[in-house]
């Protein structure tokens, strides 16, 4: 009689088991992964990335200061957010769209305000590069 007891509450902890596994594999695979930016690895991969001609008049302090003016403008959106900041869950949102022109005016605000030596094309071009970059690391959402 004691092996049906045993054999009853192995049955109920595999089935509180398995409902607990399903229902977590259902929200993770429902849910978009959080994206990890590293501002180091950023500067180098659209630094990297950019053409030759670019890399011989851009620094990387330069590409550091452009990244972190576009970085801002996106958190002014509401689009990211500094560590130990939270941001809402795009279902608790309206949808937010940057315009590329919008994005590039700020950017070039910072430059002049900034002082940086860097033209309007390559600064355009830094930007692209960090858009690359956060698409690669699944930090976008799809172009409208």
């Amino acid at each position: 009689m004691t092996w049906v007891y045993v054999a009853a509450a192995a049955v109920a902890v595999f089935a509180i088991a398995a409902a607990l596994v399903g229902t977590e594999a259902f929200r993770l695979g429902h849910e978009a992964p959080a994206a990890i930016f590293d501002l180091d690895e950023a500067v180098d991969a659209v630094g990297d990335g950019l053409p030759a001609a670019v890399q011989a008049r851009v620094t990387y302090d330069e590409v550091r200061a452009l990244l972190l003016a576009t970085l801002e403008h996106l958190r002014a959106k509401g689009l990211s957010a500094l560590p130990g900041e939270d941001i809402p869950v795009q279902s608790e949102r309206d949808e937010v769209v940057v315009d590329d022109h919008e994005a590039l005016a700020v950017v070039l605000g910072a430059v002049e305000a900034q002082g940086l030596d860097v033209s309007d094309e390559d600064a355009a071009l830094v930007i692209e590069g960090l858009l690359a970059h956060l698409g690669e690391i699944g930090a976008l959402g799809p172009r409208a």
